[in-house]
């Protein structure tokens, strides 16, 4: 007995030791994301519910195509951001999980503990955005869908649904973060020897390619022949298609881009920065993974709107229905940007953050060797600018070929298009560089403390 009470109390002890509070307090930032996420998922289906019940006089189903179109924006760029948060919280205890693996802790005990973590971090952050969205139903009770207010009751949403999307933040959470783990838990060295970067190969555009392609045909061929549900399945199946071919095309492309400046580059700062990119071309995507996102998002809200204003000016015989219509698909392109831009600023904050803790050990040791401080900023804005570069510029492409026709009005009658996307592809790469400046105190912190935890 008193050996299993051993067994026991060492578990708890080692269990502690993963799950104990840093030194600088809770994972706030982690928290922080989920909150976000979850107030806007929640502010996000009440639009959508509302449009998916709004009143069709024309029968083809117009307002569930909407409601669909506004969740399949909106859905990968939430799930990014939550696998980003669940990312920087592994690896706030990644020197711990290591320590119990060399300690002889079994990796699916660990796993075990580490997405207990993850659930109770993303449990906590839920229920902070549910603190969020209560303030912000007086506004959404305001928003007009068909002319009319939501109202107060529609701006609630039932409990049961809540409570869904609540337990669909922790679930994302435990997914990210065993997908996180994955192949630290290989071994008891897995954490420490981080020799295990993926090879980028070209078939990652050949895919992308062939995604992208098929997603243009189908949008192509689509007609009111289809039905609601026909055309709502190919919008939704088309974008997040499309936006996941881009996580797959866009590391490759970051990792040609590095390699054809590292060889032309000549000062150390510059060294840096692209070596680190080629250390790990998916970790330096996924630091403007929110800008493409945001990019991909800009070309058809840009082009929906300039459309719009061209057929209002232009068209004599709009019917007082269509333009309602049309107002309520302004709203959705403004929701739809404006919250892609907020759930950048976040990603923006989190990942500069994490990817100072994955390369704590090199800041450290640059500053050992006497490199100033200002010298390593410059080194972690020009790792961002190169894959800033694709990802401003090669998602857009891909939208404006997706909705081609729109795209092609917009440009020639509605020069608001070319403002729109232009605003939104500067708003986005000013983001991230506000990100690594704003994170420099966290650098700053790790080099005053170079032997200790955040």
């Amino acid at each position: 007995m008193s050996a299993r009470r051993a067994r026991v109390h060492a578990r708890l002890s080692a269990l502690w030791l993963l799950v104990k509070p840093a030194r600088h307090g809770l994972p706030a930032l982690p928290i922080l994301a989920y909150a976000v996420i979850t107030a806007v998922a929640l502010s996000v289906v009440v639009l959508a519910r509302a449009y998916w019940s709004a009143p069709d006089p024309e029968g083809v189903g117009q307002y569930r195509i909407l409601a669909a179109a506004m969740m399949a924006a909106l859905v990968v760029p939430i799930g990014t951001l939550g696998a980003t948060a669940a990312r920087l919280s592994a690896r706030r205890r990644e020197d711990r999980l290591a320590t119990l693996r060399l300690m002889g802790a079994s990796s699916t005990w660990v796993r075990g503990v580490a997405l207990v973590e993850a659930a109770l971090i993303a449990g906590g952050g839920a229920l902070a955005g549910l603190m969020l969205y209560v303030p912000l139903v007086p506004f959404l009770s305001h928003i007009e869908v068909t002319g009319s207010p939501l109202g107060a009751d529609r701006a609630w949403l039932s409990s049961p649904l809540v409570v869904a999307l609540l337990l669909s933040v922790v679930v994302i959470a435990i997914t990210s973060a065993g997908a996180s783990l994955r192949r630290a838990l290989i071994s008891p060295l897995g954490v420490r020897m981080r020799h295990d970067a993926p090879r980028m190969h070209w078939l990652r555009v050949v895919i992308a390619a062939l995604v992208v392609g098929g997603s243009v045909l189908v949008l192509q061929l689509t007609s009111v022949s289809w039905g609601v549900i026909g055309i709502t399945a190919a919008l939704v199946a088309a974008f997040v298609a499309v936006m996941a071919a881009l996580h797959t095309m866009g590391p490759y492309l970051v990792a040609r881009l590095a390699r054809r400046r590292l060889a032309r580059s000549h000062d150390a700062a510059t060294l840096i920065a692209l070596r680190g990119v080629l250390e790990s071309p998916q970790a330096a995507w996924r630091q403007v993974s929110g800008v493409a996102l945001a990019s991909f998002i800009a070309v058809p809200a840009g082009s929906a709107l300039g459309f719009l204003d061209t057929v209002q000016r232009l068209s004599e015989a709009v019917t007082p229905e269509q333009i309602l219509f049309f107002g309520d698909i302004r709203l959705v392109v403004v929701a739809a940007v404006a919250v892609s831009y907020l759930l950048v600023a976040c990603s923006v904050g989190v990942i500069q953050v994490a990817a100072v803790l994955e390369r704590r050990t090199l800041y450290v040791s640059l500053d050992r060797l006497g490199m100033p401080l200002a010298v390593m900023t410059r080194s972690r804005r020009l790792s961002v600018s190169t894959p800033l570069l694709v990802a401003a510029i090669v998602p857009a492409c891909i939208a404006a070929l997706l909705v081609v026709p729109v795209v092609g009005v917009s440009v020639v009658t509605a020069p608001l298009f070319i403002v729109t996307v232009a605003g939104c592809i500067a708003a986005g790469t000013v983001m991230v560089q506000l990100g690594v400046v704003a994170t420099t105190s966290v650098l700053r912190r790790v080099l005053a403390e170079p032997d200790r935890e955040l």
